[in-house]
């Protein structure tokens, strides 16, 4: 009998969210219960710290450059992209009813859209309807926009991006973003009969920017212990690092000011949790959560001040280290310290799930078979890339991670160092440090390969 299967994703939820305690309570108790019974990778990177790339890749298997999907653009379908099958397609033509319910941001070329036939497809095309009819805008207010100097090629233009500004949603929680994609959701599952094995997509907002909370949420998580290095600059920063897009928008914040940030962060958070559990709880009731293969990411992570720092598009931990669980029918939880990626996940389920696919044609590697074996190699590389927004390419980053050990390069020949290890918040720059001379060079040699093999036009 084949397994059913259940994809959930945020936006900008961060590794440290699951398992957190503040003010004695658990941000994501939903979320942990399903850690307990899932795969619990522990060391997870993103492919990308910018949404449109990252879930690009995830459906894919495929490296942003390589894709020729490095920046936040919906409009443009890349020619590359049309050899490479998505999660979605492997699914379809293994005989599944395919369903999509929230954002999505996956730039193919024919669109996704056009690739699978949905039996139930809501997306934020259908939102903005209701946001058009109730007189709300899509992406915020003006009053949530910061005005930045972001790099287009060989020039700095400007350009508004969303700050770090809290509100409350005052409308009627029902026109709330999430709670429509949840009540679509469920008006599906109401009516679903489950004769034949189903793949549900669920894509939830939260906790994305703009912070514009649900006021049940706004006060839940108040005066938070916030991370050590909030507001502060790493040792040896790179000169550059002012002047990208993530470092402007923090600007010159207050310690209060962020724990405001902070709150309603984990608010939303723990907003998409409980959704997630509700959601759970339907595949229950249902009698289908044992045969269901469930799995939890999110697209990147976010600063929140740390760094001096807000949003995503840079590489540090707090943007690129997502969490990533896999609860897998009769396998048991088990938490797992080796590096994985993103480009792991479609081979490792198709793998699974027994799905026929060119394995060498992926950039990731299937992990299932350590799973069934109990036995994750103690160190594994993983990669991720930075090429700029919305408008062109702009800053470029370039990371490699190892074991407990990170390398970023950029465009201007600048680079970082981190012992992971000893300085897990990245606050002291080892790339001039003589005694990782050696490891650092390694490192760069083995970006500098596996970058050439992903078409990337950067030379290092």
């Amino acid at each position: 009998m084949k397994k059913n299967f259940v994809f959930i994703t945020t936006d900008h939820q961060r590794k440290d969210t699951i398992h957190m305690i503040q003010n004695n309570m658990e941000v994501t108790p939903n979320l942990n219960i399903l850690a307990r019974e899932s795969i619990e990778f522990e060391n997870a990177y993103t492919s990308c710290p910018l949404c449109v790339p990252a879930r690009t890749s995830l459906a894919t298997g495929i490296f942003p450059t390589k894709l020729n999907v490095v920046i936040n653009d919906l409009k443009k379908s890349p020619l590359e992209t049309i050899k490479y099958k998505t999660l979605h397609e492997y699914l379809q033509d293994a005989g599944y009813k395919v369903s999509h319910f929230g954002m999505q941001h996956i730039t193919l070329e024919p669109k996704l859209e056009d690739r699978v036939n949905f039996y139930k497809y809501i997306t934020d095309d259908d939102y903005e309807k209701i946001c058009k009819k109730n007189n709300m805008p899509l992406f915020g207010v003006e009053e949530d926009r910061v005005e930045v100097d972001e790099k287009h090629g060989a020039i700095y233009e400007k350009k508004k991006y969303t700050g770090s500004r809290v509100s409350v949603f005052e409308k009627d929680r029902k026109l709330y973003r999430d709670e429509f994609y949840k009540d679509k959701l469920f008006e599906y599952l109401e009516n679903e009969n489950f004769e034949e094995p189903v793949a549900i997509f669920l894509n939830l907002w939260s906790p994305h920017p703009p912070l514009n909370v649900l006021k049940e949420y706004i006060d839940k998580f108040k005066n938070p212990k916030l991370p050590g290095n909030i507001n502060k600059i790493c040792k040896n920063e790179p000169q550059n690092r002012r002047k990208g897009i993530a470092a402007q928008l923090a600007q010159e914040h207050s310690i209060e000011h962020w724990k405001r940030v902070w709150e309603a962060y984990l608010g939303m958070t723990s907003y998409a949790d409980e959704i997630i559990g509700d959601f759970i709880q339907k595949l229950k009731d249902k009698g289908i959560y044992e045969n269901t293969v469930i799995v939890f990411t999110a697209d990147h992570g976010d600063h929140l001040g740390q760094h001096k720092m807000y949003q995503k598009m840079e590489m540090y931990d707090q943007a690129i280290k997502i969490p990533l669980l896999m609860k897998i029918p009769n396998v048991n939880h088990k938490k797992v310290e080796t590096n994985v990626s993103h480009l792991d996940v479609l081979p490792t389920l198709l793998d699974y799930l027994q799905i026929e696919n060119n394995k060498e044609s992926f950039d990731g590697e299937s992990l299932f078979k350590y799973i069934q074996n109990n036995n994750f190699p103690k160190e594994r590389f993983v990669y991720s890339q930075y090429s700029g927004n919305q408008v062109a390419i702009g800053d470029i980053r370039r990371a490699i991670v190892g074991n407990k050990i990170k390398y970023v390069w950029d465009g201007d020949t600048q680079e970082e160092l981190f012992d992971l290890a000893i300085d897990p918040l990245e606050m002291n720059n080892l790339a001039s440090n003589k005694d990782y001379l050696e490891v650092k060079e390694k490192l760069k040699e083995k970006l500098k390969r596996f970058l050439q093999n992903e078409n990337d036009w950067i030379n290092i």
